[in-house]
């Protein structure tokens, strides 16, 4: 029996084993293998029996199937192999699933399982030369600003009271 497993992203783990000819993979919940991510198609590929174990289709997805790095619309598949759907990973395993000749398909067990993301530290830096928090040219403009608007009320009050 056939089974998938996901190797990366937030359902990393999740396996799914089947009996069909055929199970649906996609983003939609009316797949049989249901992967809830965005970059996952709706309706992404399907997997079947062929002769001599499996093959995968793509389903026209939007962001394509990926056989052990190479973008495919359809291709056989051993065990082990790895299958990116938009940007998750897939593994597949199984007794009836044929194996790869040596040499053929790099195995999933030599992928590493730890993800490290690596954020810049930010530190907080002089603002260049000319420039600052607010700039001079700016606090004069709205001092400008300032000075016009008061000159227009005073005028104001002023006309009132003439009147």
């Amino acid at each position: 029996m056939p089974n998938i497993t996901i190797l990366n992203g937030e359902e990393i783990g999740k396996t799914y084993s089947w009996t069909a000819d055929q199970i649906r993979i996609g983003r939609n919940s009316a797949n049989d293998f249901v992967i809830a991510n965005a970059s996952v198609s709706g309706e992404h590929c399907i997997i079947e029996r062929c002769e001599g174990g499996w093959r995968v289709k793509d389903l026209d997805s939007t962001n394509g199937t990926r056989v052990n790095d190479q973008r495919i619309t359809m291709a056989t598949l051993r065990r082990n192999d790895v299958v990116t759907l938009g940007d998750i990973a897939i593994s597949i395993r199984g007794d009836d699933v044929p194996e790869a000749e040596p040499g053929q398909v790099e195995s999933v067990d030599s992928i590493p399982r730890t993800t490290i993301v690596m954020r810049p530290t930010v530190t907080p830096t002089k603002p260049a030369e000319g420039f600052s928090k607010k700039s001079e040219s700016k606090k004069v403009l709205n001092l400008l600003i300032g000075a016009i608007v008061a000159i227009i009320l005073v005028a104001g009050v002023v006309l009132l009271l003439k009147m």
